[in-house]
């Protein structure tokens, strides 16, 4: 540098410029990559970033199809708007898939099928949810706001048309993972880069999507029962995302984090869970729920008597002490006002306001939130309890048993309903007593022949039901306890049969139950190829693959 300035002139510096700038653009100067700005990221952190997001926006709409369904008061009195959800799908479509979309673009012309195949699988699962939410959707000119010819608004595809095409790209998807593949795949948090373990979850993908339209595509029992033999012979390993314990970056278990972190926020468990939970003495109860108080509140107490549920305190509720004791409330012994008194929720629809219950509300227990067990105490030598490592169970064997038990029943599939009920049962109870010994060493295994008698008095109503159509309603209602944790399967479950029938109406409600959720605001507003559906009333208009059109 000291050479230049002494002897360049000012005019010959003026000219080695001009020549440099005809001869190249000046931003070419800069010829080095930035590893900090990257043009293209890798496909190890698309597919990381795109499993982590597509769950975070499910997991505030998973509050509230519990409560559609009456297992929470979440929206169970169907209060819903068209800015109930501009969250989710604003994730939808700038977060998780806009990822997945990026990973299917720079892995589909290139010789690299695994991270391909995997992409297109979690775009079949997670788009297939969200049209069983909305119904039609931009998909097919979705994701194309950074194209080289950007489209900003995306037309609406007819649901039924992308669940045809998601069938399709379940099958390219089998295809790609069963190829051999140059490149390993990583960042792969729900099979660790297990390919084998992938393709088999794309045939369980294309048997929910087929199942779940089984009402509308002719010829469906036959290709039912052939999508159900290629997922038997290929066994699923379930489709879990599981969090952590860590606290920063924040990975537990949202229910967790509503219930155990500070003063329990988490809405109100139904009191027709709990009570049938404990009339049925169902040995999941304990993994389910948390029980925290054993104070019986007084209603002569001006304090007190605010924090009592409006329409039933199961401790001092005649018809519930009846049901489960054979005893009035007063004549209950102490040690059973102390149970009972841990089982503090609402009914179904309860629209009075929300005192400061906090410490009295049971809470989500060890399955699936990664709480505690029954009563385990929150803090233990100054420790919070529980670490909120729980799950979320999205796609899992146990479904899919009963998913066949309504397609023999409702469809006309081959296969023994009973057996696989009876099956259906039994796992289900195994995977939550396996999950929370494994997350509270206080759970305590239940005994054979307490799950013995739990089976027995399911299997005995369900051969009393006099037609499939009342043993389907049995066995839905079993599904309804067994699928806690994912408040989407029991949703869909009573909009494709309008069962189980047994569930309480809501005290109160604003609309009709949800048939499927109301179009966003923002997207009503900001796309001008969304004209029309900001009409689409959501508890009149269903989703294709609904013909029963549930109210309540």
């Amino acid at each position: 540098m000291k050479f230049f300035r002494k002897y360049l002139k000012m005019t010959s510096l003026a000219a080695a410029v001009t020549m440099l700038a005809s001869s190249c653009e000046l931003t070419d100067l800069d010829i080095n990559d930035d590893p900090n700005n990257p043009t293209q990221a890798a496909p190890n952190l698309l597919l990381t970033a795109s499993q982590i997001g597509a769950v975070r926006s499910l997991e505030a709409v998973n509050y509230n199809v519990h409560g559609f369904v009456g297992l929470i008061n979440s929206a169970d009195d169907f209060n819903l708007n068209n800015n109930s959800y501009n969250f989710l799908w604003n994730t939808f479509y700038s977060g998780s898939m806009k990822d997945i979309d990026e990973l299917i673009r720079a892995t589909e012309s290139t010789n690299n099928p695994h991270y391909l195949g995997i992409a297109q699988t979690m775009k079949a699962y997670f788009t297939g949810m969200f049209v069983d939410m909305f119904g039609d959707v931009p998909y097919s000119q979705a994701w194309q706001g950074n194209a080289p010819t950007a489209n900003k608004a995306p037309a609406f595809d007819k649901d039924q048309n992308i669940y045809d095409d998601l069938i399709g790209l379940c099958d390219v998807a089998i295809e790609n993972l069963g190829k051999t593949s140059p490149v390993a795949v990583s960042g792969d948090l729900y099979y660790g880069n297990n390919g084998s373990r992938w393709r088999n979850f794309a045939r369980a993908v294309k048997l929910k999507l087929l199942f779940n339209a089984r009402k509308t595509r002719p010829g469906s029992a036959a290709e039912l029962a052939a999508a159900f033999a290629d997922v038997e012979a290929n066994a699923l390993t379930d489709f879990t995302y599981r969090y952590n314990s860590l606290a920063s970056p924040e990975g537990r278990h949202p229910w967790f984090q509503s219930a155990y972190l500070g003063d329990n926020t988490f809405p109100h468990i139904s009191h027709q869970f709990m009570i049938e939970l404990i009339a049925d003495q169902d040995p999941r109860l304990p993994f389910y729920l948390k029980r925290q108080n054993t104070k019986v509140l007084n209603p002569l107490d001006p304090g007190e008597r605010g924090t009592i549920p409006a329409y039933r305190y199961l401790v001092a509720h005649a018809p519930t002490t009846q049901r489960l004791y054979g005893k009035d409330p007063e004549q209950l012994t102490a040690a059973e006002q102390d149970y009972l008194a841990g089982f503090f929720g609402r009914d179904r629809g309860d629209r009075t306001g929300l005192p400061l219950d906090g410490a009295l509300r049971t809470a989500p227990g060890v399955y699936p939130a990664g709480g505690l067990y029954d009563n385990s105490p929150r803090v233990l030598d100054g420790k919070q309890g529980g670490s909120g490592a729980g799950i979320f169970p999205l796609l899992t064997n146990n479904m899919i048993k009963f998913w066949k038990i309504e397609a023999i029943l409702d469809n006309g599939v081959p296969g023994n309903a009973e057996a696989s009920f009876e099956a259906a049962i039994r796992e289900s109870i195994a995977n939550v007593v396996t999950f929370g010994k494994q997350r509270d060493a206080s759970a305590a295994e239940p005994a054979a022949a307490a799950i013995n008698a739990y089976v027995s008095l399911w299997m005995q109503r369900y051969q009393d039901a006099p037609s499939n159509a009342a043993k389907l309603n049995v066995v839905l209602k079993q599904a309804w306890f067994a699928n806690w944790g994912n408040g989407f399967e029991t949703w869909n479950a009573m909009r494709r049969t309008g069962l189980p029938s047994t569930v309480d109406a809501p005290r109160q409600k604003v609309r009709q139950f949800p048939l499927r959720l109301p179009y966003p605001s923002q997207e009503i507003s900001n796309n001008s190829n969304a004209a029309g559906v900001g009409d689409v009333t959501f508890d009149q208009t269903p989703v294709f693959w609904d013909v029963v059109k549930l109210k309540l």
